[in-house]
């Protein structure tokens, strides 16, 4: 009965869809902290739909998106609707500062004001094409040339849109350098509601950062964890804002995503000590590897910080001992990688103790065992296999 009489409305669903691109968006956005790179955070609906925070020797960055989706994917996005422009006006001296004030790139160009140096980047993301006129203004600006006549309008506009936020006027070169913070991303696939590829997205941020190749129902509970986790941090008021309560209520850490793909935050923490630049993929390979021999997580804990040791101690032995003396001690690890597990997919360590102590009375025998230890030469071993990986 129900699909014989067509719904009063469907505004709700409509709205809901755009909402869960917004979400979708952040949840791919979040996937890029396992990098290990410069994003170290994601702000859910915080100053705008959300923010990625990038860390660098001078401190913290920021890059803000903006979310807009539509259900025609044909219906490109118009000067009027982008900038708050009309491209029908030949006297620009016509046009709204309020329509531009008001636009998607007005509320996202507030950023560069309000925060400044801080503010590396603003985002426009959408599901659909711009139209030519849109597409004129972002090449002119990307080039740098700032010659187009609705750029011009940007320009001439901006300290009057942003007045209540100025504590001066900008000169030209720091509004034009405030527009070249402006990046459009559209077409994007993950954002249509219909074949949209989030979920082979998801699948391929995971692999690259982390080395594992999801089966599908694994996929599909990382994905419904990492977008209850976005819709979390996207909900309720943040009624005291402190740095605190943002991390709280609004953040996602690298801390969030060890816990969704299950991966031992003691492990990714050891080896991130130890300077390992691919922490999340050496904790992830590790933790495979002896979980697949049916080892607890203490053992994988324990094998991490063996693997941090043995790090540090080759950084610090260069410069001790000779490198015909290391490339040796490597011919014996690998040796013993190859013979003593399972094609690399499991380590048992009950059955490595007695080939251990042989390799290390055969590493005497060569005086080649300086001060290495058990631990160091099993931390070796777990070093060799993921780099191997």
């Amino acid at each position: 009965m129900l699909e014989t009489i067509d719904p009063r409305e469907q505004n709700g669903r409509d709205s809901f869809g755009r909402y869960r691109a917004q979400v979708r968006s952040a949840a791919v956005a979040s996937l890029s902290i396992l990098k290990g790179g410069e994003i170290d955070r994601v702000y859910c609906d915080l100053h705008d739909d959300f923010v990625i925070r990038l860390k660098t020797d001078e401190g913290y960055s920021y890059v803000f998106f903006q979310v807009k989706t539509r259900g025609k994917l044909n219906d490109n996005w118009k000067t009027s609707e982008i900038f708050g422009i009309n491209s029908r006006i030949k006297n620009q001296d016509k046009q709204s500062t309020k329509k531009i004030k008001d636009s998607f790139v007005g509320k996202l160009l507030l950023h560069t004001v309000v925060f400044g140096e801080n503010c590396s980047g603003v985002v426009f993301q959408t599901n659909i094409h711009n139209g030519d006129d849109v597409v004129s203004i972002i090449e002119d600006i990307d080039f740098a040339d700032f010659k187009n006549i609705f750029t011009r309008v940007l320009i001439d506009r901006f300290n009057s849109c942003y007045e209540e936020k100025l504590n001066k006027s900008l000169s030209d070169d720091v509004i034009k350098k405030n527009l070249s913070k402006l990046k459009f991303q559209t077409d994007v696939q993950y954002l249509k509601q219909d074949d949209n590829q989030f979920e082979s997205t998801v699948r391929d941020k995971v692999y690259e950062y982390s080395e594992v190749d999801l089966e599908r129902y694994e996929l599909k509970e990382i994905i419904l964890k990492l977008l209850d986790l976005v819709e979390n941090k996207s909900s309720g008021v943040i009624k005291n804002i402190t740095s605190e309560s943002i991390e709280h209520l609004a953040g996602i850490s690298i801390d969030d995503l060890l816990s969704i793909l299950s991966i031992s935050n003691d492990a990714y923490y050891s080896l991130l000590s130890g300077g390992d630049s691919k922490a999340i993929k050496s904790a992830s390979i590790i933790q495979r590897t002896l979980l697949n021999s049916g080892a607890s997580i203490k053992e994988v804990e324990y094998c991490s910080r063996c693997k941090t040791g043995w790090d540090i101690w080759i950084r610090d032995s260069r410069h001790i001992v000779s490198e015909f003396d290391l490339n040796c001690i490597m011919r014996f690890i690998k040796e013993f990688l190859s013979d003593h597990t399972r094609n690399g997919y499991q380590v048992n360590l009950g059955v490595l103790r007695k080939p251990m102590l042989n390799m290390i009375s055969r590493l005497k025998d060569e005086e080649l065992m300086f001060d290495l230890s058990e631990d160091l030469l099993l931390g070796a071993v777990f070093s060799e296999l993921v780099r191997g990986k």
